[in-house]
C-alpha cells in the first residue's frame, strides 16, 4: 500500500460545527461540491459529483464531533476501497483540530497521480476551515443549479 494522504489543520470552530461540515450535505457543499449529497447516517452512501464524474463514498463510522469516516466505492481509478477519515478533536486556544487521511491505496498509484490528489485535498481542508471559520460557502468545485 503507498501511503495515506494525510493534512491537519486547527480551526476557530466548535468540534460540533467541523462534524456537521463533514458529515451533512449541506455542510459538504459548502466547502467541497455543491453537487454533494449525503445523509449523517452510518451505512449510507454519499455521493460527490464533479461535473460529470461522481465519486461515491460509503458512510462507515460517525462519532458526532469526533469522527467520521468513509469508504470509497469504484467510481474513480484506484479509489475503491480507500477510506477518508476526518478525525476531530479539541486544539489550543479553543481551536478544533481536523486530522485529514485517505488511506489505502494502491501500490500501483503514480507519485504524479497521488500529489495531484493530495494537493485537491490539501485546497479541500482549506476550504472546511474557512466555511467553519466565517460560515460562508465557498466550495472548491461549484456548479450551476437549475
Amino acid at each position: 500500500m503507498a501511503a495515506p494522504l494525510v493534512h491537519q489543520v486547527n480551526v476557530k470552530a466548535t468540534p460540533d460545527a467541523i462534524y456537521d461540515a463533514v458529515s451533512t450535505a449541506r455542510g459538504l457543499a459548502s466547502f467541497w461540491t455543491s453537487a454533494s449529497q449525503a445523509d449523517a447516517k452510518v451505512g449510507s452512501i454519499a455521493s460527490f459529483g464533479f461535473g460529470g464524474p461522481t465519486q461515491r463514498m460509503r458512510v462507515d463510522e460517525l462519532k458526532p464531533g469526533q469522527r467520521v469516516k468513509w469508504t470509497a466505492l469504484a467510481d474513480f481509478p484506484n479509489w475503491d476501497g480507500t477510506t477518508v477519515t476526518w478525525d476531530i478533536s479539541p486544539a489550543e486556544n479553543g481551536e478544533t483540530g481536523v486530522l485529514f487521511r485517505h488511506a489505502g491505496w494502491p501500490d500501483q498509484v503514480s507519485q504524479d497521480d497521488l500529489g495531484s490528489i493530495n494537493y485537491t485535498w490539501g485546497l479541500i481542508v482549506e476550504r472546511l476551515k474557512q466555511y467553519a471559520e466565517t460560515g460562508k460557502p465557498n466550495p472548491l468545485f461549484a456548479f450551476a443549479t437549475r
